[in-house]
């Protein structure tokens, strides 16, 4: 990883990391693109449920790593949403 960079916008933080690309991964120029997003939510368990309403699974359920509870999501797409519980 080359850089992170923390975009602030109103109460939400955006941390984009720049990375050097794999020569497989190359896309056409001007083309940007997204592998994963993370979400700050006030309750895990209410936030684990929500997917039966949207139909985006929990690629894996939630876990405790001691000051927060952290979970994925994968869309359809494949693209992996992390959720966050800070306690």
């Amino acid at each position: 990883m080359k850089e992170i960079v923390y975009i602030e916008l109103g109460d939400t933080v955006l941390e984009n990391h720049l990375r050097g690309q794999a020569q497989s991964e190359i896309q056409q120029p001007g083309q940007v693109g997204c592998r994963g997003i993370a979400l700050e939510v006030d309750n895990m368990a209410t936030a684990v449920n929500y997917p039966d309403v949207t139909g985006i699974a929990m690629a894996q359920g939630y876990i405790d790593t001691g000051n927060s509870f952290r979970g994925d999501k994968e869309t359809t797409d494949g693209l992996i949403i992390e959720l966050r519980q800070w306690k």
